[in-house]
């Protein structure tokens, strides 16, 4: 997952804060959590050819030691070490990109007649399913810079809320070498069906389907790949469903979520 290097939060306050608490409030519900939205744009009237986007929405830890550790990977995630405030970073990095836009477009002007120079970047961070057990983060990105077409990025993070740690496959799965066939196997039939006009478009050869961007839902697992990841760009990023069935027979007993699908 890139980074947006210009914004940052202070976190040393916050964790003083939460050491003075004796008891940190429970999270049972998606309703229980709160959040802060950070966004800023850059659209000018006179030149359709920058855009730039950018949208965050964050938890707020209200004292709870889990979210706190879930707000403050999430900050590592989109920071750096400046120390700035989020609002102002983000308007100091949608700045940095409006300032690069003229600087090339004044460049590269003179030099190449009729060549039409444009900048979009979008970026929206927003969890997408949460329900007091599971938090999922969304990252939906795209970014242009000249050429036949953008990139666009979409990335899942998946937490643990009661534990306040980030979800991996190794989290979950059984993985070895026969499971990790078996599931990428798995992944490849979903695809077939869920994609049937463009199966014959997918590259089977060395291609490392359990990449660890994943979605977590009540009943379902979701596989997310990059343009090119699994096939031509024309694909684009394509979401994979699997079944809590399916998965069933590779779920370690004692993983969070076998605990989740099927609890006893």
């Amino acid at each position: 997952m890139k980074k947006l290097y210009y914004i940052s939060f202070v976190l040393l306050m916050s964790a003083m804060l939460y050491s003075c608490k004796e008891e940190a409030p429970e999270i049972t519900d998606a309703k229980d959590i709160e959040y802060d939205e950070f966004s800023t744009s850059r659209f000018p009237e006179f030149d359709a050819n920058l855009e730039v986007s950018i949208y965050l929405k964050l938890p707020k830890t209200n004292g709870n030691e889990f979210l706190d550790s879930i707000y403050a990977d999430l900050v590592a995630y989109y920071t750096d070490s400046s120390k700035r405030e989020i609002q102002s970073g983000i308007e100091i990095f949608a700045d940095s990109i409006e300032s690069e836009y003229y600087t090339t477009k004044e460049d590269i002007g003179a030099d190449i007649s009729g060549y039409i120079y444009a900048v979009n970047y979008y970026d929206s961070i927003y969890p997408v399913y949460a329900d007091g057990k599971l938090l999922v983060y969304y990252d939906d990105s795209y970014e242009y810079q000249g050429g036949a077409h953008g990139i666009s990025g979409k990335t899942y993070t998946v937490y643990n809320i009661a534990t306040g740690r980030r979800i991996t496959e190794d989290d979950i799965f059984v993985m070895n070498d026969e499971n990790e066939k078996a599931l990428s196997e798995i992944i490849v039939e979903a695809f077939a069906v869920e994609f049937s006009d463009e199966k014959d478009d997918m590259w089977n050869e060395g291609i490392n389907f359990i990449n660890g961007n994943f979605s977590i839902g009540a009943d379902s697992l979701y596989y997310q790949y990059s343009p090119y990841e699994i096939g031509p760009y024309a694909m684009g990023t394509p979401l994979v469903g699997l079944s809590k069935e399916s998965l069933k027979p590779f779920l370690k007993k004692d993983g969070v979520l076998y605990e989740y699908w099927f609890p006893e």
